[in-house]
């Protein structure tokens, strides 16, 4: 085994250098697409542009509108731009709006009184999804005011069964209303428990969903640089004169294994000391522990496919294709959001999904237990595979 671990570490050493710069270009490669790609599903997410037309344009209306969208609830979902009628519709038909909100005059008075009064909200049907969300804000506001008025109005029921005066009555309702003007506008902050959810399901925050999806990619791929490392030797010829030398199977892969694991796991500290910076990363012993399992899996899985297709014409590009395949599925090269759950779902059970699970810890979600299995036994059936090339391809032939 010595002797083979020694013949491997020369032709290592030999293609360190390439493999380092081609290393190099692929991280900078995976880093701007990284960072594309997250860019872009969190643009999906930024706030709906909302063409707002205020017919009554009084001092208390130009309050009221100003007071509820700069509620940090409403902000961050709804931007609205204050415009004339003619400017919203248009805006919406040329795109720039998703929905346009007209406020008719008098709208104040009929809040404020429980009168019949009603807003017009044009939704836009190409951005049907944005649209949604107006309309969902809107009923949740119409809801807010009628549990209010409701209020209003049973005070009212009260009055008028006691006989009050008309003083009492007109002094109830300037009194109710403001509180109840005061309570709307407060109720998004004081109401309601803000929390940062995971981005689409996945557990984590949306740059470091991205960044664990790439970094795994990256894992994958860079032990590809080595070609001579897993073909040199994985010839009829060569492969009989080594086993002449009682070099077995397993002691035949343990370099195309350990060597290749070697290369990538200062590159993995690496990519958290820099990550670090701009993540909260969670290096407890168990986050590490996960962390070290998806790099053995990904080098491991590597050199075991390396090694099973090194003969084969194209096999670096063959593994590069069902790595990108992976990443498609993991939802790396299209925004997650955007892709079906069932194609996330099978993205779970890729090598590049176990290999994602194994890193989520470090990033402060929960490793996958079913996506690392999954991993493990493909893992495993490669492993069976580059055995069974390298113990039957020397009585058979190359072909085999």
């Amino acid at each position: 085994m010595k002797a083979m671990w020694r013949r491997d570490w020369i032709l290592f050493r030999r293609g360190l250098i390439p493999a380092l710069i081609l290393t190099l270009l692929l991280g900078l490669a995976s880093s701007l697409a990284a960072y594309a790609v997250t860019f872009s599903a969190e643009e999906s997410a930024s706030p709906v542009r909302v063409g707002l037309v205020d017919e009554e344009g009084g001092l208390i209306s130009r309050m009221a509108v100003n007071v509820v969208s700069s509620q940090s609830f409403i902000a961050s979902l709804v931007d609205f731009e204050q415009t004339k009628k003619a400017d919203a519709l248009n805006g919406l038909q040329e795109g720039r709006y998703e929905a346009v909100i007209i406020l008719p005059e008098g709208y104040i008075d009929h809040i404020r009184y429980g009168t019949a009064g009603t807003g017009q909200i044009i939704l836009s049907k190409a951005a049907a999804a944005s649209a949604e969300v107006v309309a969902s804000l809107a009923r949740f506001g119409e809801l807010l005011l009628a549990a209010g008025q409701y209020g209003v109005f049973a005070g009212e029921q009260i009055i008028w069964d006691k006989g009050l005066s008309e003083e009492f009555h007109r002094e109830f309702l300037d009194k109710s209303n403001d509180a109840l003007f005061d309570q709307a506008f407060s109720i998004y902050d004081d109401g309601i428990l803000r929390e940062t959810a995971p981005y689409s399901g996945s557990g984590l925050a949306t740059g470091a969903y991205y960044a664990v999806a790439w970094i795994s990619f990256f894992l994958l791929l860079c032990g590809l640089f080595f070609p001579a490392l897993y073909t040199k030797d994985t010839r009829k010829t060569m492969l009989t004169r080594l086993y002449s030398l009682s070099v077995t199977p397993g002691g035949y892969l343990s370099g195309k294994l350990l060597f290749p694991f070697l290369f990538r796991l200062p590159l993995m500290i690496a990519i958290l000391a820099v990550l670090g910076r701009s993540f909260k990363l969670d290096l407890t012993p168990g986050a590490v522990l996960w962390g070290l399992l998806a790099v053995v899996m990904a080098s491991v899985l590597t050199s075991f496919a390396s090694v099973a297709l090194g003969q084969k014409k194209g096999w670096q590009g063959l593994l590069m294709g069902i790595a990108s395949v992976c990443l498609f599925l993991c939802g790396g090269l299209i925004p997650r959001s955007m892709l079906p759950d069932w194609v996330t779902q099978i993205g779970r059970f890729t090598p590049l999904g176990a290999v994602f699970s194994g890193l989520k810890p470090l990033f402060g979600g929960k490793a996958d237990p079913l996506s690392v299995l999954a991993g493990l036994l493909l893992t495993a059936a490669a492993g069976y595979a580059a055995w069974h090339h390298i113990t039957v391809m020397p009585q058979k032939g190359e072909g085999s």
